[in-house]
């Protein structure tokens, strides 16, 4: 059975970009880097969208980088094995699982999010809140505002567990389902 783990580190306020091609590793810390790192070591395949892709390529890792310009499934570059274009609204859930049918990292943005919450797929996922604010920017999910995500996961009965990473205050929440 496929596990899928949603990873993502935002602003105090939710923000997980301040625009479209911020790349979160120059704001960042270092603590959350290392666990990035990690989470990355202990998955197979990585799942993102273009964007997050584009802003941090690596031909080492397993991706499926969901698109919705892509008409089939197909490699991203022929040279690269195991890095797919995938268009949830057109391809079945089957042919995904039949790509990586391992541990799944979910990786971002915000639609990707979207779709794995909406299709009820999420086992764990962790959130690095940095301790800075941004004046606006792109949200985590579309429809729930930050405040709400831990009464919202509650409700569908994930365990909640926070601890401080460093001495600026950076809190790692894990989330995982009952």
């Amino acid at each position: 059975m496929t596990i899928y783990t949603l990873a993502f580190a935002c602003s105090q306020n939710g923000f997980i970009a301040r625009h479209s091609g911020d790349n979160p590793y120059e704001w960042t810390s270092k603590d959350d880097q290392i666990h990035l790192k990690n989470l990355i070591k202990d998955h197979e395949w990585q799942v993102m969208g273009r964007i997050t892709h584009e802003l941090n390529p690596n031909e080492t890792r397993k991706r499926i980088v969901f698109s919705r310009s892509c008409k089939e499934i197909k490699l991203i570059d022929k040279k690269i094995k195991n890095q797919y274009f995938f268009n949830p609204d057109l391809h079945q859930w089957n042919d995904f699982e039949k790509l990586c049918n391992q541990n799944v990292l979910i990786l971002g943005g915000t639609k990707v999010h979207d779709f794995f919450l909406y299709s009820d797929l999420i086992e764990s996922m962790y959130i690095t809140v940095e301790p800075l604010e941004f004046s606006g920017g792109i949200p985590a999910f579309s429809y729930i505002n930050f405040k709400d995500i831990i009464p919202f996961f509650r409700e569908k009965d994930f365990l909640i567990n926070e601890k401080i990473l460093n001495k600026k205050g950076t809190k790692l929440i894990h989330f995982k389902k009952i």
